[in-house]
């Protein structure tokens, strides 16, 4: 079942509903997803356990301690209560934001802030986890899930102001920098002032001239630097870390999808 705070009417995208609408109740001896998806959660929530797809006593101990903690009957079983706590974070990262009178890049920048104040984060291994089948609609190794998390905060914004995508969703980095070449909204390292580049615009890394490894949101263009939302990252910058989080990055090897 959805949580109740989930709006009746609410869009989510398959991949989303999929994370979030449960059979109630799940209990020991539940197995694949239904198992995963707990434990998951419990260890994103900080109630880290082996996620083996198998709700076994240790799964059961750590769900009672996870409700002991959020003030709930520990039971042991998911229930209603206890399924809307482990999903909240995506809950609210993925609530609708007052379009007012901003444009698409400020709702962009709105929209990613919104869900790294909800520490998206693997888990269970590279590249896996609730929160990128989320934005991917698949995990694994192979499904690294930054341009999955800037297209997300995309969706959201030109669904808010009820208008098309300028460019469609994609997956690949490379395939981003393609779609906005051929809309006219793709500006070379050195062909924009920082100036040009409003909050919620994407930046790409470069590698070579024809392949970009990572892609992101500017929130600030500075003189020399520029403070950036993004997924798949860590405090090393990465191309392949394992979170959402706010950055400083140099203008080096970056090109911009300035909308």
């Amino acid at each position: 079942m959805l949580p109740s705070t989930i709006v009746a009417g609410s869009h989510l995208p398959t991949r989303v509903r999929n994370e979030l609408d449960w059979p109630l109740p799940i209990a020991r001896g539940a197995r694949q997803m239904r198992a995963k998806r707990v434990q998951e959660w419990l260890t994103i929530a900080g109630f880290s356990l082996n996620i083996d797809s198998d709700f076994g006593a240790a799964t059961e101990q750590r769900v009672k301690d996870f409700q002991s903690n959020r003030g709930l009957p520990a039971t042991g079983q998911v229930d209603a209560r206890t399924h809307e706590q482990l999903v909240d974070p995506l809950v609210k990262a993925i609530a609708p934001i007052n379009a007012g009178n901003r444009t698409l890049a400020d709702l962009i920048l709105s929209y990613a802030v919104q869900h790294v104040a909800q520490h998206p984060v693997e888990a269970g291994g590279d590249n896996c986890g609730p929160w990128v089948r989320a934005y991917m609609g698949q995990d694994g190794p192979d499904w690294r899930w930054c341009s999955g998390f800037v297209c997300f905060a995309l969706e959201q914004a030109a669904r808010t102001l009820g208008v098309r995508q300028p460019i469609p969703s994609s997956a690949s980095c490379d395939t981003m920098s393609a779609n906005a070449r051929n809309a006219g909204l793709y500006h070379r390292e050195g062909t924009v002032r920082p100036s040009q580049i409003l909050p919620g615009s994407f930046f790409l890394v470069r590698r070579t001239n024809n392949d970009w490894t990572h892609i992101g949101v500017v929130s600030d263009a500075g003189a020399d630097t520029m403070r950036t939302v993004e997924g798949n990252t860590d405090s090393g910058g990465s191309d392949n870390g394992f979170e959402a989080s706010e950055r400083v990055r140099n203008y080096a090897k970056k090109d911009f999808i300035i909308w």
